[in-house]
């Protein structure tokens, strides 16, 4: 019922707010990272009061949907770096921690929604994320594991994120749907320096060339684009658009890009909060009803972006 709810909100023309980064605020909060490739996936076992909190403070800053810290906790993720057998308890412990902060703190405005997070990027032994490291069908079996688990303690709905893989994207979704889930879909774009858009996980392949794809898979109940620069998300989702005619999402990073490509976080870089609700407003202006942040966006920026949207709503 719960879920039935936003999502009668989402097609009544509602716009909800999910929230900001998990894994970038468990960072700057404190919780070390894991330099060789798990990121934050470790931080939910060594640092769980830091993350229920983390999940806390979105939902008194406004946030309708949290999201569990499960973006690294795939096999595929964990298993080549030793880590295999937390497979299960750090999935389990990060939907539960989130399910815990919902419970405890309601919203004024309605449900809130806990998500897995399922993503096919993963760490390459080249340091780069790529969707190459295992067959597309033991990918799926690992990720309909996976959303089992999500789905027995406690979360509502998986989402799909950083995707952009024509076969690996459908696999995430199929998990879903093979666990009665339902599934948001946020894709990933970057810009070349030829000036096309191109997939986050593979800038060799055209944005253009997935998009019909995945949404072909079907059983999508939201899709955007997010992990993106500001910058980069009009266009991907007119690109979107297209293919398209459901509700949007779009939820940024932001992250810097160095001569390599490579990300990098500097906090005195990250956009600031009105800057932030500004791409908001266009995104809203463009179709976008499910709005928040990625790598460096924080609870302000949440704060900051439903402070706005009560402003544009109340009465005059």
């Amino acid at each position: 019922m719960t879920y039935a709810a936003v999502m009668q909100e989402i097609r009544d023309g509602a716009v909800i707010v999910i929230d900001g980064a998990t894994g970038t605020e468990l960072e700057r909060r404190g919780a070390p990272m894991h330099e060789d490739g798990a990121w934050c996936a470790l931080a939910t076992g060594s640092h769980p009061d830091i993350l229920r909190q983390i999940h806390t403070d979105y939902i008194l800053a406004g946030s309708r949907v949290v999201t569990a810290n499960t973006f690294a906790t795939t096999r595929e993720v964990l298993e080549p770096l030793g880590f295999g057998d937390r497979f299960e308890p750090l999935n389990r412990l990060a939907v539960e921690l989130a399910v815990e902060a919902r419970d405890a703190t309601p919203h004024p405005d309605g449900p809130v929604l806990v998500a897995g997070s399922i993503s096919h990027t993963r760490p390459s032994s080249a340091g780069a994320w790529s969707p190459e490291l295992s067959d597309v069908e033991t990918f799926e079996a690992d990720c309909t594991d996976m959303a089992a688990i999500h789905k027995d303690a406690g979360c509502d709905v998986i989402l799909a994120e950083m995707m952009g893989d024509a076969a690996y994207t459908p696999a995430v979704m199929r998990a879903a749907k093979a666990n009665d889930l339902p599934v948001w879909v946020g894709i990933s774009a970057l810009r070349t320096d030829d000036g096309m858009l191109r997939t986050y996980t593979n800038d060799a392949v055209p944005l253009a060339d997935v998009l019909a794809p995945i949404v072909a898979e079907g059983g999508a109940d939201v899709m955007g684009i997010m992990h993106s620069l500001p910058e980069v998300i009009p266009d991907a989702l007119a690109m979107l658009k297209q293919h398209w005619s459901g509700p949007l999402l779009a939820y940024p990073d932001s992250l810097d890009r160095n001569e390599d490509g490579e990300e990098t976080l500097s906090w005195e870089n990250i956009i600031a909060d009105a800057p932030f609700v500004a791409h908001c407003r266009t995104w809203l202006d463009e179709g976008v009803q499910v709005l928040g942040g990625c790598c460096g966006l924080t609870v302000s920026h949440i704060a900051a972006l439903n402070r706005h949207l009560e402003r544009e709503t109340a009465p005059a």
